[in-house]
């Protein structure tokens, strides 16, 4: 069921399954892409228990094997509506029956999603709920319209800030596994939206304390500003060589695999530990301009 909130900038809708976004509109202007499957049929998947993909879609835990898509299946899973303001929805998911067969925790997961001027702020929240220590990753994936109303994809250019030097770790497209012994460290800050710039898949980053990217149409300066702290890593994509009208800013608190894991979820690269009745939180506010 979808639920909407508005105030006198924006109208922001998001439905009960996945927890998703489905529409974020501004001066009569769809911002959100709104899921044509011939691309990519999603707008803003919510990435719960895992961010990015598994190697070969599977992890051990306790000495088992537990088996698991990408990005985790809290986008594929009806939440509980259990807070609606004139500002603010928050949803709810808990560990059931069908989860348990793919991730062997008892967890409480919240998502919220909260109106101020031009401005959408989303909060995760996970609690552990088990008597061990549990394993996890959380993260966003928004996706954004390129073009928004005037001129084209090239048109636009992402602004990566603070302007200094982070990691960017390749994705090997086929598996979208991580190369981490191909790390290199780089400047990032401008970069013009081209088709190729997507060429190997994601672009994904090591975030610094406070983050800003940009995704701004050089010809009105019309775009959005996502913004996040401590999520120590960013994806930015769009497909490839399809020409996608979209382009994902994705704040992330974990990350894919390496390819060269053993499979291990508890010393999983980038995974979060988070001790018995322990809890967590993360946000990032999407600004529309």
């Amino acid at each position: 069921m979808n639920y909407t909130l508005k105030n006198d900038q924006l109208s922001v809708t998001v439905d009960t399954f996945g927890a998703e976004m489905h529409s974020i509109q501004h001066d009569d202007i769809e911002y959100l892409w709104q899921a044509d499957p011939k691309f990519w049929g999603r707008h803003a998947p919510v990435l719960f228990p895992i961010v990015g993909k598994l190697k070969n879609g599977q992890y051990h835990y306790n000495e088992q094997t537990y088996q698991m898509g990408g990005h985790g299946f809290a986008r594929d899973n009806d939440f509980e509506l259990i807070k609606k303001s004139d500002n603010e929805l928050v949803f709810e998911l808990r560990d059931n029956e069908d989860s348990l067969n793919h991730y062997p925790f008892h967890f409480n997961f919240r998502v919220s999603y909260k109106l101020v001027d031009n401005k959408i702020r989303v909060r995760y929240e996970v609690k552990n709920e088990d008597e061990k220590f549990m394993s996890f990753g959380v993260g966003a994936h928004p996706a954004f319209n390129v073009p928004l109303k005037n001129g084209t994809f090239e048109d636009y250019q992402l602004t990566v800030s603070p302007d200094e030097k982070r990691t960017f770790i390749p994705l090997d497209p086929p598996s979208g596994t991580l190369k981490l012994d191909e790390r290199v460290e780089t400047q990032v800050n401008t970069l013009p939206l081209t088709r190729e710039l997507f060429d190997k898949d994601a672009l994904v980053y090591t975030s610094s304390d406070e983050m800003k990217v940009s995704l701004i149409n050089k010809l009105d300066e019309r775009g959005v500003t996502v913004t996040w702290k401590d999520m120590p890593y960013f994806g930015l994509w769009s497909p490839y060589p399809n020409e996608a009208p979209f382009v994902c800013i994705e704040p992330w608190s974990g990350i894919a695999d390496d390819e060269n894991t053993d499979g291990d979820i508890t010393t999983k690269f980038g995974i979060n530990q988070l001790a018995p009745e322990g809890s967590f939180s993360c946000e990032y506010t999407i600004e529309i301009n």
